[in-house]
């Protein structure tokens, strides 16, 4: 069903941000209003369970499993983290979080406020030296200058007031933003995810049946759903070439359903960075069969591997590979 892989990454990164709220590392407005988007389009038990069943019905048994699987995972993981620390949550009111970008854009429009009306007032000075211009005894010459300052004026005006304007509408948006978070938010989630957790369950405990070929097939997971889901957010379309969360899921993982991993241009050297710190996170009986398979897939020769795979931290790295290994960083921990 399309649209539980599509609500699996975005389970995946409320998931992320229930973890990151009780760790202490905080929840900027960004992953607030992600929230907000997640319980609007929280789909129904009904659309749920009629996708599980479309599942069941048409899908490669190792794909239902692992999309179940990652379904139940998180689901289990939000409901568990709020049941332990719902003091903790109920506690949060988010939209505090929009005090200081509030402060900031009274601070601009104060600022722009200033300079609109000096632009005003050199406005209003010129206008009416202008319209005093039949009875000051000015040549056409010398009205026709400063009809031309006229005419200047009310451009740099206009420019300041758009800025105004614009300010203005930074600042409706910010409110709206800020008035659209529950305040008991984390509370609302949670039993959204309470109630679909048994759905899920109903399908995720029963035992599936296996033809041989089927049962060789693997089904270990090397990389969990929700860590590969941030690592397709930053890498899809750059280091990678396009393809869905699921699909990039499942070719990290090896699974003999995969579509082709492929590199983009210029990016084998971030990809055997990507390759290393990942490794790091698989256990280390599986690790040299996971690289080995991983060199295979991206066509990555071993020998290059080992020269480049430390260059993005090498020092100095260059700007992009920098930017890659700190994004890479805040999601890997």
């Amino acid at each position: 069903m399309k649209e539980i892989s599509q609500f699996i990454p975005k389970l995946s990164s409320v998931c992320k941000i229930y973890s990151g709220v009780i760790s202490g590392s905080g929840i900027p407005c960004e992953d607030a209003l992600t929230l907000v988007a997640f319980i609007n389009s929280f789909p129904s038990v009904h659309d749920v369970e009629s996708g599980i069943m479309d599942l069941v019905l048409k899908a490669p048994t190792e794909r239902m499993e692992i999309v179940l699987k990652s379904l139940h995972t998180d689901l289990d993981r939000i409901v568990e983290l709020y049941k332990d620390n719902s003091i903790y949550y109920d506690r949060k009111d988010l939209r505090f979080l929009w005090d200081k970008p509030l402060s900031y854009a009274d601070k601009d429009i104060e600022v722009q406020q200033k300079k609109t009306q000096a632009a005003s007032d050199e406005l209003k000075e010129a206008s009416n030296s202008y319209e005093m211009t039949p009875f000051n005894g000015m040549s056409q010459d010398e009205a026709a200058v400063l009809e031309r300052r006229v005419d200047k004026l009310t451009a740099e005006y206009q420019k300041e007031k758009a800025k105004l304007q614009n300010f203005y509408s930074k600042r409706k948006r910010l409110q709206e933003d800020r008035w659209s978070v529950p305040t008991d938010i984390f509370r609302l989630i949670y039993l959204k995810c309470h109630d679909l957790l048994p759905v899920v369950e109903k399908y995720y405990n029963k035992p599936a049946e296996k033809n041989k070929e089927q049962s060789e097939q693997r089904t270990d997971l090397y990389l969990s759903m929700s860590l590969l889901a941030s690592v397709h957010e930053l890498c899809n379309g750059r280091q990678f070439e396009d393809m869905t969360a699921i699909d990039f899921f499942h070719a990290l993982n090896l699974h003999q359903i995969s579509k082709p991993l492929g590199v983009c241009k210029n990016e084998k050297v971030r990809v055997c960075y990507l390759i290393h710190q990942l490794s790091e996170k698989i256990d280390k009986g599986m690790r040299s069969e996971w690289i080995g398979a991983m060199f295979r897939t991206t066509g990555i020769e071993q020998d290059y591997y080992r020269s480049k795979y430390r260059e993005p931290i090498s020092d100095p790295p260059s700007k992009k590979n920098k930017e890659f290994a700190e994004a890479l960083k805040e999601i890997l921990g």
